[in-house]
């Protein structure tokens, strides 16, 4: 009878669901365009290609490239292949600013500028880069959404509380018995403030999928509320991992014959005008090694992360600390050739690290609040080391990914009143790809156990401004971290003062 109710349910919520996309899909709005894939498959080009045929505007969504300088270093695209198609959060913020940006200050900027462009302008927005987490932080409204706020903070400090320590450890048991057992009943301090947690995220968690839905296959490590239900594309530009290296390999090559060290130099040189580290008694290594070792460690107080994660700065590090004569002697030369090798395979390690969060984040989830992905195959375009074959892009990318934006203009009544930028080449275009070409959406994979406990990323530390840490160890070190120990003890002090009030 329960498990009958409980199935009877899901049924209704995935039935409305799917009325609210369907209506949506009707609004003649312009859809969400999001094109996602690893580092070096073309994702810029198709996107740039993109709005220019359909009167659309670039979105960025690499959380390297919001900054500015390093073009070089972050593959930013040049004016050149921008082509005049308007790109936004693109080097928009001054590099010291990264070490205060996170995924929650990018949501902030990035979805009023989509709904401005798609009800205001009535342009598509396009989002494209490679920061993968950034992108469900925008297309799924409940990404990390049981991250604690800072106003939500605040709120949970004014929650009324029964007078009586009994009263509020039995409702503890009630909202969350696993941590009212880790706890004594008279531990006053703790025991209150776990209550508030309860009592603030029981609303929260009213939205998530409950204990039998996780049964029936819906870990609470996905999303389940597409932010644009119905209005969303997800186009995967793919491609094959052995071709991939060698145009990875090629491309590092070409970043340094263009300019990769003077780039980091210059960008070393005004970075240490801060007053820490432009003091007369350290030398340039010293202030190298210090640099990475804070950009590196979650024990920095500054947090230094946003742009200096860039690949390349620490792979380099020995290098550029050396002056220009040691740079040209046979040991220069060795360490530059060793730097220009570890890029590449971090940058290797880079890319399958996409594709991970992709498979696992994307594809490998339940079909309930699933936005449908489309695989485009590159492989046979990135043949070519030095540049993509224009033919075999329009054929096996660029003509499919029209066609599936054609026709959800066509779908949502759209299509009449929309500027098309070059109707003769969509034509073109669509010709190559028709109806019956139309990709199909991949499959999801299946949610195995494992999966459902070891795929459990990001993690996000309320307690220091929503934190978001891809890595368990880098979020497991953070939390060992001086830093984190100092704001914890911090937070404990505050509601120790709440407590005493109350």
């Amino acid at each position: 009878m329960f498990l009958n109710s409980v199935s009877n349910l899901l049924k209704r919520v995935k039935s409305f669901t799917v009325m609210l996309q369907t209506s949506a899909h009707l609004s003649g709005l312009p859809p969400v365009v999001a094109v996602c894939g690893s580092t070096g498959t073309g994702k810029s080009k198709l996107a740039v290609d993109l709005a220019q045929l359909f009167s659309g505007d670039v979105i960025n969504s690499d959380a390297i490239q919001l900054y500015e300088g390093l073009s070089i270093a972050t593959n930013k695209v040049t004016e050149e292949e921008a082509a005049g198609v308007t790109h936004h959060l693109l080097g928009t913020f001054p590099a010291q600013w990264a070490a205060f940006g996170d995924v929650h200050k990018y949501k902030a900027a990035c979805i009023p500028l989509v709904d401005e462009l798609r009800a205001t302008v009535g342009r598509i927005p396009i989002l494209v880069g490679g920061t993968h987490y950034y992108l469900e932080a925008i297309l799924w409204s409940d990404f990390l959404a049981t991250c604690t706020s800072d106003n939500e903070e605040g709120e949970s400090t004014n929650i009324q509380l029964p007078s009586e320590m009994s009263d509020c450890y039995t409702l503890l048991q009630k909202l969350n018995p696993q941590v009212a057992s880790q706890l004594h009943p008279n531990n006053a301090r703790k025991v209150r403030k776990a209550l508030r947690e309860a009592l603030l995220s029981s609303s929260k968690q009213s939205s998530m999928p409950t204990e039998d839905e996780v049964k029936f296959g819906h870990p609470r490590n996905r999303s389940y509320h597409p932010r644009y239900p119905g209005q969303t594309l997800i186009l995967w530009v793919d491609c094959n991992l052995t071709v991939l290296d060698v145009r990875l390999d090629s491309r590092v090559d070409n970043m340094v014959r263009t300019g990769l060290i003077h780039e980091l130099d210059l960008f070393l040189k005004n970075y240490f005008t801060e007053p820490e580290l432009s003091k007369s008694d350290r030398t340039r290594s010293d202030q190298l090694n210090r640099l990475f070792a804070e950009t590196y460690s979650v024990d920095d107080p500054s947090g230094r992360r946003g742009i200096l994660q860039t690949i390349g700065f620490k792979e380099f590090a020995d290098y550029l600390s050396l002056s220009p004569v040691e740079r040209e002697s046979q040991d220069g030369q060795r360490m530059l050739s060793a730097a220009i090798e570890k890029v590449k395979i971090a940058t290797r390690q880079y890319a399958r690290r996409q594709i991970k969060w992709i498979t696992n984040r994307f594809l490998r989830r339940p079909e309930f609040g699933c936005i449908p992905i489309y695989r485009l195959d590159v492989t046979e375009c990135m043949k070519s080391t030095t540049e993509l074959s224009s033919d075999s892009w329009d054929v096996k990318v660029l003509a499919p990914a029209c066609r599936l934006i054609y026709e959800h203009l066509a779908d949502s009544g759209a299509l009449s009143q929309w500027v098309i930028g070059n109707p003769a080449r969509l034509n073109a275009l669509l010709d190559l790809c028709p109806p019956s070409a139309r990709p199909r959406p991949c499959d999801l994979l299946p949610m195995c156990d494992e999966s459902a406990h070891s795929v459990d990323s990001p993690f996000s530390c309320t307690a220091c401004g929503n934190r978001v840490f891809l890595r368990r160890a880098d979020f497991e070190e953070h939390m060992r971290s001086r830093s984190h120990q100092k704001r914890i003890s911090k937070l404990h002090r505050r509601q120790l003062m709440n407590s005493i009030k109350c």
